[in-house]
């Protein structure tokens, strides 16, 4: 039998590790609305729905959560943005453990790297948002940063942000 949230030991009977995932808070403290393709948004609900996963994950004694991306939405206005990320990234430090973020593509068109990095905690290198954790000796995770070359996230001159759009030219997206 093995642990939905969790990696189970060589018996088979208790967890290595149990851990939280969570993706797409996509919070904004604007009224609900529509996603680009019509799907019903609860942008200020998502924070009630952050709330308790953290609370039922204080509860379970989980070794570490990760935040697989998009912590606000797109249509969070920019100039409330910033404000935004540091309001969710307050309620995950509410978990009794450390949490790791990635990056999704909603947070950078929301905020620069410089910006939304050292808020999320990412420990990465030259704006990357790649890094490794091992939470046990057995195991380590490596997050990758899914918009390392990409036409969001990089300023318009950057190389990555240049090489992006030629990727996109020569797949024609």
């Amino acid at each position: 039998m093995g642990y939905a949230n969790g990696l189970v030991s060589a018996q088979g009977n208790q967890p290595l590790i149990s851990f939280g995932v969570i993706s797409d808070v996509q919070y904004a403290d604007i009224p609900d609305g529509r996603s680009f393709l019509g799907v019903p948004r609860y942008y200020r609900h998502s924070l009630l729905v952050l709330q308790r996963a953290v609370q039922r994950w204080n509860q379970e004694n989980l070794k570490f959560v990760i935040n697989f991306g998009d912590i606000v939405d797109g249509f969070c206005p920019k100039d409330q943005s910033l404000t935004a990320v540091k309001k969710i990234v307050n309620e995950f430090s509410i978990f009794n453990g450390p949490v790791y973020h990635m990056i999704g593509n909603h947070c950078l068109y929301n905020l620069p790297r410089d910006k939304l990095l050292p808020v999320l905690n990412v420990p990465g290198r030259d704006g990357l948002a790649c890094y490794d954790f091992s939470p046990v000796p057995e195991y380590r995770f490596v997050v990758l940063d899914g918009y390392d070359i990409s036409a969001i996230g990089w300023p318009k001159d950057h190389p990555k942000h240049i090489k992006g759009l030629n990727l996109r030219k020569e797949i024609q997206i």
